[in-house]
């Protein structure tokens, strides 16, 4: 008897560290404000295209909450690719460091760093979250779907030359 609960209690214990790690790259999203991830840009209500790239369509809400958390927004971007939504872009008038304790506070801390940039989720997740800062005292959360074109997203947040050139110059 004595090592068959010596056994359940490995087990139990295994189990737990692998539910643990499991954990790690949980970082979930079913979409964003009402609009859930692979669904038509008519959910998103009144809105107007504010980007084109391809196939991509990114929209912006006639009356979008600029908040997040406590941080003040410029701008909530909803990103469509052949009519399904697959990234949401945050753009944050407030400094890298200030949006990242904002995200924290509800999702943990980030999974990993690359460069200035920080991440929460990975490829096990459903969901992928980058936060990189932009011009003086602002920051740009990209959130997207694992599942609909990750690839897609992942293009579109390398920064355009002229885009860096516009931002820096608006900088100063």
């Amino acid at each position: 008897m004595n090592s068959l609960l010596r056994t359940a209690a490995r087990l139990s214990f295994v189990a737990g560290l692998g539910l643990a790690a499991l954990g790690v790259q949980a970082f979930e999203l079913r979409g964003f404000r009402g609009v859930s991830w692979g669904e038509g840009a008519e959910a998103l209500g009144e809105a107007h295209a504010v980007h084109k790239q391809g196939e991509v369509t990114c929209y912006q809400r006639d009356r979008e909450n600029l908040v997040f958390g406590d941080s003040a927004l410029q701008g909530v971007q909803y990103c469509f690719h052949q009519d399904r939504l697959f990234m949401v872009v945050l753009d944050a008038a407030v400094s890298q460091k200030a949006l990242i304790a904002e995200f924290q506070r509800t999702y943990g801390a980030p999974t990993s760093r690359m460069g200035q940039s920080v991440a929460w989720g990975g490829p096990a997740s459903g969901t992928q979250a980058e936060l990189a800062p932009r011009a003086a005292n602002t920051a740009r959360l990209a959130i997207y779907s694992n599942k609909i074109e990750p690839a897609v997203a992942r293009r579109m947040q390398k920064p355009n030359p002229a885009e860096v050139t516009r931002e820096l110059a608006a900088a100063y």
